[in-house]
């Protein structure tokens, strides 16, 4: 039993003015439009998914690393923010 998350998979949907989670979620070609996606930090894959005209709101953990790369490129003239 591994620690992978258990996703939610949604396929071929379309979402317009809607309120969506991204984590632990897929969503395999669909189209959503005018909506709020609400992320916290965890996996989430988008296939063949068009986003237009939304929003990303970002919950804790997700709002404290947003707010730290912040700090971090105004603070840190000449570093670099590396991920792998």
């Amino acid at each position: 039993m591994g620690l992978e998350p258990n996703y939610i998979v949604v396929d071929g949907q379309t979402f317009s003015k809607a309120k969506l989670a991204l984590d632990n979620h897929v969503y395999k070609n669909c189209q959503i439009d005018d909506c709020d996606l609400y992320y916290s930090g965890g996996q989430y894959e988008l296939l063949d998914t068009h986003i237009t005209n939304s929003r990303l709101i970002l919950n804790h953990p997700a709002k404290g690393i947003y707010n730290a790369l912040q700090i971090f490129k105004m603070k840190s003239p000449g570093s670099r923010i590396v991920y792998e």
